[in-house]
C-alpha cells in the first residue's frame, strides 16, 4: 500500500461532541394492569417509546387468563409496541364453567400451521409477515436457539455456503386462549445469488451548499417484489461530479465478472502522481483498494475552506510513516452481494454511497421517493434534514428484506469504520448484534431505532458515537427515543459527563459566580480571559471550542472577494476604506448570497462615513441606521452595519438578490458572534484584548477545561498562535494498520511564540481539546496542567443505515503520540489517546482556576 498525502484527509477530520443537561424529571410513562376481578399486577414504569415485558399471568377462580388487550378484547397486545403514552392493558378472561371447544379451536390453529408450514418451506422472507394466523386469524410468536433467527420469525440468510443446514424455528400458535407450539425445519442457505429484475428512476437533488454537484435522476435496482436499492457503482459514481473533482480522468473497465475504476492523483506538495483503483469482484464478493486513498483522493474542494493557513513540512526529517495492509471489504462475511447486472456491478445502494461519498462526509440519503445529496448529518430544523425525512413510506411497516440488510450493514459498518473495534477488543459486531436479535429483526420501525439508540448508547458507549435520527418508515414529525435524564447514557458517558462537565462546571460557578439558570459556563459573568497577578505578566485564555467559519482574510477591501461571495459581476455597494485586516465570511445560503466583512482598526466615525456612503448612492437607511437598502432594475441591495466598542471593530453585511426568487437576507450583524464562530479569529481578537491592557504579558495559559471539541483545521491554526515553528501530528489508521507523524505548519495568523504558553485541562477536555492536548505533549509546547483530558482519539464518520437511521461513530482515523528516536534499538512507537492525556503538572480540580497554583507552575516551569 502506497502512502498518499495527509492532506487529503485533513479536512474530513471533523471532531465533535454533544453534550446534554440532565432532566430531573424521571420522563417515565406508566402502564397500568386491570385485571378484571383477578389478582392485582403492578403498574410498570417506563421510558417513552419504551418497551415492557409481560407481566406474569394473574389468577381468577373459575377463570382461565387469555391474554391483556387494550380496547378491543378481540385483539390482544403485543408486547412488542413501543408505549407513547400512559396506558391501561387490561385482562381477557376464559369461563371455567362455560370453556371454549378446544377440538374446534385446535383444529382451526393447526390449519394455521399447516398454511404458515407451507409458507416456511416457500420462503423465509415472508415469515415475518405472519404474527397472526392466515386462515383463523391465531396469534403466533417465533422462537429458536439459533441465533440467525428472531422471535419475529425473521431469518437471516446465509450467501457464503452451499450448505444444506436447517434449523428448528419454534412457533406458539395461540386463538381464543388455546395454545400450540409446533416446530418447523427451516433452510437457513439462500442457496442462489441475488438476482435483480425490478427497477425504478428516482430523482436525485443535491441539498448541500459544500458541493456543487448537478441535480439529476438515477435507475435503481431491486430484486423481484424486493425493497433493497442496488446501483450501477458507475452510475453512482458519474452523478456525484461536483463531490467527485470533475478534473479528474477515472476510467471503468468492466469484464465477464468483476469493474475496475482508476485514477491519476497528482500531490503537488510531494510533486508525486499516485495510481489510485479499486477492484470490484462479483465472485469473491468483494472490494480491494490498494491505496485506501482511492476513496477520498477524488473528492473536490468543499465550499468551506477548512484548511486554510494550513501547509505541511514535507521535507521534516522526523516525518514517518509506516505502512500498513490492505484493506477488503469482503461483503460474503456480512450476507450481502455484488451482483452483475446487464455487464455492469452493482453495489447495495447503501453500501456505494458508504464507501464511495459518506465517509467523506457527503451523503446521498435514500428515502424511497428520491436521492437527496447532503452534507454529514443534517440537523432538526434545517430545510434538509425536513426534506429527506418526508417520505411516502412514512409511518409504514419495513420491508423483511430491507430489515434483514439493515442488520447486516450495521454490522458491516461497525467492523470495517468503527475505529476502536480492535481497541474495545470486539472480534465482530456481528456477535453482539445477534445478542440482541429479536429487536433488531422487527418490521417495527420504531422499535429499529430504540434498538439501535440502545446499542449505540448502552453497547458501544462513547462519546464519538452518538445516535443522528430515526429512519424514514417512521412518522416524519418522530425525532428519535427520547433522552431525559442522564441514566439515559451509558456508563463511559455518564463518567465523562459528571467527572468532566459537571465537575468543571462546578469550578467555573465558584469562579466566576452561579449563573441564574443553565451551565454556570455560559453565565454572564464569567470572563474568558484574566490576570493572574497585579503585575499582569500572566494571563488565562479560555477557549470552549475549535470552530470554523468560511472566511476569507485580506489587509485591505477586495471588491472582487465581494464579487465572487455574492456571484455576481458588479453591484453598487460603497467601498470600504482604512483599516488593519479584513476578515469575509462567507453567510451565503440556498436563499441568499451574503457576505459579512468584519474589519480591525476602524472607529464609530468610519461605520457614520460608510453609513453616509450608502445614502448618498440612493440607499434607504431603516429607522435605527442598522440596514440599507435600494432597488435597481429588478434586483435589491441589501446592506447592514455595525460598530462594536469592545472589538474595535466594524461589520458590513452585504447581499444582492433577485427580488421575485429571494428572501429577505439574514445578516449576524454581531462581532462577537461572528469573532467566536471561528477559532483563529476568536484567539486573535482576544490577545489584542489582552495585551492592550498590559505591557509585562510573559506567559499565557491556554484553557480548554470546557472544551469538548470541534473542527481540527481550527485546532491546528490555534496552535499557530503558539508556535511559529512546524509541530509533530501523530495517527494511526486503525483498518489500514498504518501509522504516520506528519509536520504541519501555520501561516498568516500572529504568532505569540516570544511568550511561554502552558494547557489546562479537565476531563472535559474532549475530543480535538484532547487531540490539542496530545499535540502539546508530543511537541513539548509547555507544561500540561490540571487532570487528565477527557479523550476521544478518532475523527468521526456519519454512518446512514438502509432503513434512513443516521448516526456518527469513531472513525478509523485515530489522534495518537510517538515516542521513540525511530532507531533499531528505539524504534517509533505509537499510542492512541483514547483515554485521556496525564497532565505533566496535575492539580485537583478544586484547584483548577486557582490564580497562586496556576503562577507557581508557571513561574516554577520556565524559571521566571
Amino acid at each position: 500500500m502506497k502512502k498518499i498525502t495527509t492532506l487529503i484527509v485533513a479536512v474530513f477530520l471533523l471532531l465533535f461532541v454533544v453534550a446534554c443537561t440532565p432532566n430531573n424529571s424521571d420522563g417515565k410513562l406508566t402502564v397500568t394492569f386491570d385485571t378484571k376481578g383477578g389478582s392485582p399486577v403492578e403498574p410498570i414504569k417506563v421510558d417513552k417509546n419504551g418497551l415492557i415485558e409481560a407481566p406474569a399471568d394473574p389468577n381468577k377462580e373459575g377463570f382461565v387468563f387469555r391474554y391483556w388487550y387494550t380496547t378491543n378484547e378481540n385483539v390482544a397486545f403485543s408486547f412488542d409496541t413501543p408505549i407513547t403514552s400512559n396506558i391501561t392493558l387490561n385482562a381477557s378472561w376464559d369461563d371455567e364453567a362455560n370453556p371454549t371447544d378446544i377440538a374446534t379451536i385446535t383444529a382451526m390453529i393447526n390449519e394455521d400451521i399447516d398454511a404458515v408450514g407451507e409458507q416456511l418451506y416457500k420462503t423465509y422472507y415472508d415469515l415475518s409477515l405472519l404474527s397472526k394466523g392466515p386462515i383463523n386469524n391465531s396469534v403466533i410468536s417465533w422462537s429458536s436457539a439459533n441465533k440467525y433467527v428472531s422471535n419475529t420469525g425473521i431469518i437471516l440468510p446465509l450467501l457464503d455456503g452451499e450448505s444444506e443446514d436447517t434449523t428448528l424455528i419454534t412457533g406458539k400458535f395461540v386463538l381464543n386462549g388455546v395454545t400450540i407450539n409446533h416446530e418447523f425445519d427451516v433452510d437457513l442457505y439462500q442457496n442462489k445469488d441475488v438476482e435483480l429484475e425490478d427497477r425504478r428512476t428516482v430523482p436525485f437533488k443535491n441539498l448541500t451548499e459544500e458541493y456543487d454537484v448537478s441535480d439529476g435522476e438515477i435507475e435503481l435496482l431491486y430484486e423481484k417484489g424486493g425493497s433493497v436499492p442496488y446501483v450501477r457503482v458507475e452510475d453512482f459514481m458519474k452523478l456525484l461530479t461536483g463531490f467527485i473533482d470533475p478534473a479528474l480522468d477515472i476510467t471503468y473497465e468492466t469484464n465477464d465478472t468483476s469493474l475496475y475504476i482508476q485514477y491519476d492523483y497528482y500531490d503537488e506538495d510531494e510533486d508525486k502522481t499516485y495510481d489510485l483503483n479499486v477492484t470490484i469482484d462479483t465472485v469473491t464478493n468483494t472490494l480491494v483498494a490498494p491505496d485506501p486513498g482511492f476513496y477520498w483522493g477524488y473528492v473536490y474542494s468543499t465550499a468551506t475552506n477548512y484548511g486554510r493557513h494550513i501547509t505541511y513540512d514535507r521535507e521534516n526529517p522526523n516525518a514517518h510513516y509506516t505502512e500498513g495492509v490492505d484493506v477488503v471489504y469482503d461483503l460474503s462475511k456480512y450476507n450481502m452481494d455484488i451482483v452483475l447486472f446487464e455487464g455492469d456491478v452493482v453495489l447495495p445502494y447503501y453500501m456505494a454511497n458508504q464507501l464511495f461519498a459518506g465517509s467523506s462526509y457527503y451523503n446521498v440519503y435514500y428515502n424511497y421517493d428520491g436521492l437527496f445529496g447532503v452534507y454529514s448529518l443534517p440537523s432538526e430544523g434545517e430545510d434538509a434534514y425536513e426534506t429527506i425525512r418526508t417520505s411516502t413510506k412514512n409511518n409504514t411497516a419495513l420491508p423483511t428484506d430491507l430489515t434483514i440488510h439493515t442488520f447486516n450493514f450495521l454490522a458491516f459498518s461497525m467492523d470495517y469504520f468503527y475505529g476502536l473495534k480492535e481497541l474495545r477488543e470486539v472480534e465482530t459486531y456481528y456477535d453482539l448484534l445477534f445478542e440482541k436479535r429479536d429487536s433488531f429483526l422487527t418490521r417495527n420501525a420504531l422499535r429499529l431505532d430504540l434498538s439501535i439508540h440502545e446499542f449505540l448508547t448502552f453497547v458501544v458507549d462513547e462519546p464519538h458515537t452518538s445516535y443522528g435520527y430515526p429512519g424514514y418508515f417512521n412518522r416524519a414529525t418522530y425525532t428519535g427515543p427520547s433522552v431525559t435524564s442522564l441514566n439515559d447514557f451509558g456508563d463511559r458517558f455518564k463518567k465523562w459527563y459528571l467527572d468532566g462537565m459537571v465537575a468543571t462546571d462546578a469550578q467555573i460557578g465558584k469562579k466566576w459566580g452561579e449563573a441564574a439558570s443553565g451551565w454556570n459556563a455560559s453565565g454572564r459573568d464569567r470572563k474568558l480571559y484574566w490576570f493572574l497577578d497585579e503585575a499582569k505578566t500572566s494571563a488565562v485564555l479560555s477557549l470552549d471550542g475549535f470552530s470554523t467559519a468560511d472566511i476569507i482574510e485580506d489587509t485591505a477591501y477586495n471588491n472582487q472577494t465581494v464579487l465572487d461571495i455574492l456571484k455576481v459581476e458588479s453591484h453598487i455597494f460603497p467601498a470600504m476604506n482604512g483599516g488593519s485586516k479584513y476578515f469575509y465570511y462567507n453567510q451565503s445560503n440556498h436563499d441568499n448570497n451574503v457576505v459579512e466583512i468584519l474589519i480591525k482598526g476602524l472607529t464609530r466615525t468610519d461605520l457614520q462615513t460608510y453609513n453616509a456612503s450608502l445614502v448618498s448612492l440612493g440607499f434607504t437607511a431603516s429607522a435605527n441606521n442598522l440596514t440599507f437598502t435600494k432597488e435597481v432594475d429588478g434586483l435589491k441591495y441589501y446592506a447592514s452595519t455595525s460598530y462594536d466598542d469592545t472589538y474595535k471593530s466594524l461589520i458590513v453585511g452585504l447581499s444582492v438578490f433577485d427580488m421575485t426568487k429571494s428572501v429577505v437576507p439574514e445578516f449576524v450583524n454581531s462581532s462577537d458572534s461572528l469573532i467566536k464562530s471561528d477559532s483563529a479569529v476568536f484567539m486573535e481578537f482576544y490577545m489584542d484584548i489582552i495585551l492592550s491592557q498590559t505591557t509585562n504579558l510573559k506567559n499565557m495559559i491556554l484553557d480548554i477545561t470546557w472544551n469538548t471539541g470541534g473542527n481540527v483545521g481550527a485546532l491546528y491554526r490555534v496552535i499557530g498562535f503558539i508556535t511559529q515553528n512546524s509541530f509533530a501530528v501523530s495517527s494511526i489508521s486503525a483498518d489500514t494498520k498504518s501509522n504516520s507523524t506528519s509536520y504541519v505548519k501555520i501561516e498568516g495568523v500572529p504568532t505569540y511564540d516570544h511568550l511561554n504558553w502552558g494547557l489546562l485541562t479537565t476531563p472535559t477536555s474532549f475530543s480535538a481539546a484532547n487531540s490539542l492536548t496530545t499535540i502539546f505533549k508530543e511537541n513539548n509546547l509547555g507544561p500540561i496542567i490540571g487532570l487528565t483530558s477527557g479523550g476521544g482519539t478518532s475523527s468521526i464518520t456519519p454512518i446512514l443505515l438502509p432503513n434512513g437511521t443516521a448516526f456518527t461513530t469513531s472513525s478509523n482515523n485515530m489522534s495518537a503520540y510517538r515516542t521513540g528516536t525511530g532507531t533499531e534499538a528505539d524504534p517509533y512507537v505509537y499510542h492512541p489517546n483514547e483515554f485521556g492525556i496525564e497532565p505533566t503538572h496535575p492539580i485537583p480540580i478544586g484547584n483548577i482556576y486557582n490564580e497562586t497554583v496556576l503562577l507557581d507552575i508557571l513561574t516554577t516551569y520556565y524559571g521566571e
